[in-house]
């Protein structure tokens, strides 16, 4: 008897979407018939992204938010693209392209390429050259946490001014007062200016005093990441439109999951609607239940607890 020929499943996105979804594979047996192959724009294992404000706080360390580390994969027979961005998916060749050159083949696909930090329309948030003003922070990932720390434990940094509603700001102003630094959390964005050159030294809001600070933190809710899937010819709205089966519309092998998925008109930014899809999605990778459907997830606490990303509005 011939020993049975893998299928070859690529996901694109190593967050918590992607994280979880290969999870839920594996816990319905997908190592068995799968080859899995993950590429992730970091260069690391997946973590916990709720838990940054605990290591922003020191609370946690980065260690403590891993939610799989490199010797996980190995562990589990994947193979891990980590750092490398996937460009290009040839859809009718069944092909990625990723950003180190590497092409690789793929039967069937997952897309959770999750969301971007959206930067409002702000005097002064960027230099001549069009990069954001060093100072100038967003709240997403470890990499912000990282620099956020070491930029708030320079000796000149006492004040720092956090724009956003919600508790991913609140998250922020808790974690650098507990790197001493006086806070402010400001939730209106129309009409602020950042103030001075190199250092900031404040900020302007319409109607208001201008408050002075060394460092600006910008949790303005999120975007989603749907340029890979632009690029590459599939359906795109606000997200990248999927069915209940959280396959790709028109495409048999693609799916997409998380944050950058839009179904039945709606983006999800919380952990519940991400675990939902997720495992949904696992029941038509392995074929393990062929009727399973994501209806939507039809209750959003609204003290945004378990927020993945700032709701974005009109996204």
């Amino acid at each position: 008897m011939k020993p049975q020929v893998k299928k070859r499943l690529v996901v694109i996105g190593n967050g918590m979407a992607g994280a979880r979804a290969v999870e839920e594979i594996l816990a319905k047996g997908g190592s068995i018939g799968l080859d899995i192959t993950v590429f992730g724009d970091e260069p690391h294992g997946n973590y916990n992204r709720t838990r940054l404000g605990r290591v922003l706080s020191g609370e946690d360390s980065e260690e403590d938010i891993f939610l799989n580390a490199l010797s996980w994969f190995r562990e589990n027979n994947i193979t891990l693209h980590a750092g490398v961005r996937v460009e290009r998916v040839d859809k009718f060749s069944h092909h990625v392209f990723a950003s180190d050159g590497r092409v690789v083949q793929y039967d069937q696909l997952i897309i959770a390429t999750g969301s971007h930090p959206f930067l409002p329309p702000m005097e002064g948030l960027y230099t001549p050259s069009g990069t954001i003003r060093r100072g100038v922070f967003t709240f997403r990932t470890l990499d912000d946490a990282r620099r956020m720390i070491v930029f708030a434990r320079q000796e000149h940094i006492r004040r720092a001014v956090v724009f956003g509603g919600d508790s991913l700001a609140q998250e922020a102003a808790r974690g650098l007062r507990a790197q001493g630094l006086e806070v402010e959390v400001l939730s209106g964005i129309r009409g602020a200016a950042i103030l001075g050159t190199d250092p900031i030294t404040g900020v302007s809001v319409s109607t208001q005093a201008d408050r002075d600070c060394h460092m600006v933190v910008l949790t303005a809710g999120s975007r989603p990441n749907v340029d890979l899937a632009v690029v590459s010819g599939l359906a795109v709205e606000r997200g990248i439109v999927v069915d209940d089966h959280l396959r790709v519309m028109d495409e048999e092998d693609v799916y997409a999951v998380g944050e950058c998925a839009q179904h039945r008109g709606e983006v999800y930014g919380m952990v519940a609607p991400l675990w939902e899809q997720a495992a949904v999605l696992a029941d038509h990778i392995t074929g393990s239940d062929r009727g399973s459907m994501y209806l939507g997830t039809r209750t959003i606490p609204h003290s945004n607890a378990g927020s993945l990303l700032a709701p974005s509005g009109g996204k």
